[in-house]
C-alpha cells in the first residue's frame, strides 16, 4: 500500500479538475496543487495518465477531420454576434 494517503475528498477534487488542468485553465497555484497531488497519489496519477492518453488518441485520430463548412460559418457568425453585442 502507498505510504501517501489522501482522503476521498482530495482525490475527488483533483479528478474534477483534471480537464481544466489538461487545458491549462487553472491558475499557477491551482496547477501546482494538482501536480503535487498527482506526484503523491498513484490512483489519481493513473487516472490522469488515462485521460492524457485518451486525449492524445482523439487528437491523433481526428487530426485531419474538419468541421463542415456550414458549421464553421455558423460558429464564426456566432462569435461575431457576441463580440458586437458585448461592444455595444
Amino acid at each position: 500500500m502507498s505510504e501517501h494517503r489522501h482522503d476521498l475528498h482530495d482525490c475527488s477534487s483533483v479528478i474534477e479538475q483534471v480537464y481544466a488542468f489538461h487545458d491549462h485553465e487553472l491558475s499557477a497555484e491551482e496547477a501546482d496543487e494538482i501536480r503535487e497531488h498527482l506526484m503523491a497519489c498513484e490512483p489519481c496519477l493513473d487516472r490522469f495518465q488515462v485521460e492524457e492518453a485518451m486525449r492524445m488518441l482523439i487528437r491523433r485520430c481526428c487530426r485531419e477531420d474538419l468541421a463542415p463548412e456550414g458549421l464553421r460559418v455558423r460558429i464564426q457568425a456566432s462569435f461575431t454576434e457576441q463580440v458586437e453585442v458585448e461592444s455595444d
